[in-house]
């Protein structure tokens, strides 16, 4: 958030006023003695502004700068993984701040999850195999893994972490892959306009970004065509909306846009 303070032409001006005050018919031109040592003044008063206005922005972690980012973090037990950026951090951060830890509800074993080095997401499935269980889906960071698909030593690592952390109550923790579910998109679309290769672009996007048991609906994919030009949309593949499981995770594969 922005702090209103006085420019350094303000902060001039109010001295030379001030010297006027004390001193009446001081020559305060510029050049004089008086503007020069008013100018001093100014400047260093204008430089005590801005740190104070550094020091107040991180007191905030959303305005903070990489090292105090990293501090508001540490105090609560949040270690930045590797290649994590400051965004990324931040997220997590303020996932903490907003979701405090909470005996063991599903978005603990959330923060749980990401915790580990490697996990880009989490989705937890309270009693998924019936009373004293949870499920746990795991998407791995691609930058760093190679694939989103985590490898069963991540899906280990994972688990070995939470149940050390999870309820005694919790009897039973499942720690999955999500199902990848591939799905290819047929798509014609009518208008001069219509800026076919942004259309591929952001249909792709909209497939990647997809979270486990989240559906694929065809209006959205015809919302995207509208909003690159395209006056109308005519989807054959998929035929319908896609209702995945909670278990799999819709992912982009063929798409052709004529």
């Amino acid at each position: 958030m922005p702090y209103l303070t006085p420019s350094f032409d303000e902060i001039l001006a109010g001295i030379l006023r001030d010297f006027q005050n004390i001193f009446p018919g001081v020559d305060v031109s510029q050049g004089s003695l008086a503007y020069m040592k008013a100018a001093g003044y100014a400047s260093a008063t204008w430089g005590l502004y801005q740190y104070q206005n550094w020091i107040a922005r991180q007191v905030f972690p959303d305005q903070a700068d990489t090292d105090n980012l990293e501090h508001h973090a540490n105090i609560r037990g949040l270690v930045r993984k590797v290649g994590e950026t400051d965004a990324a951090l931040l997220a997590r951060l303020l996932d903490y701040i907003r979701r405090p830890p909470a005996g063991g509800n599903k978005y603990d074993y959330v923060k749980w999850a990401k915790d580990i080095q490697g996990v880009a997401a989490a989705w937890c499935i309270p009693l998924g195999q019936g009373l004293g269980t949870v499920d746990l889906i795991i998407v791995a960071d691609a930058v760093t893994t190679g694939s989103e698909i985590p490898a069963q030593a991540l899906l280990d690592s994972v688990r070995a972490y939470i149940v050390d952390l999870m309820p005694t109550h919790v009897k039973t923790l499942r720690v999955s892959a999500p199902a990848i579910l591939t799905q290819d998109v047929t798509m014609t679309v009518v208008g001069t306009a219509a800026n076919k290769p942004q259309i591929i672009t952001e249909v792709t996007a909209y497939l990647k970004s997809l979270v486990p048991g989240q559906p694929l609906y065809l209006t959205q994919l015809a919302s995207i065509a509208t909003s690159n030009g395209a006056d109308d949309s005519s989807i054959t593949v998929p035929a319908a909306n896609v209702l995945p499981t909670t278990s799999q995770l819709i992912r982009p594969g063929v798409i052709n846009v004529a």
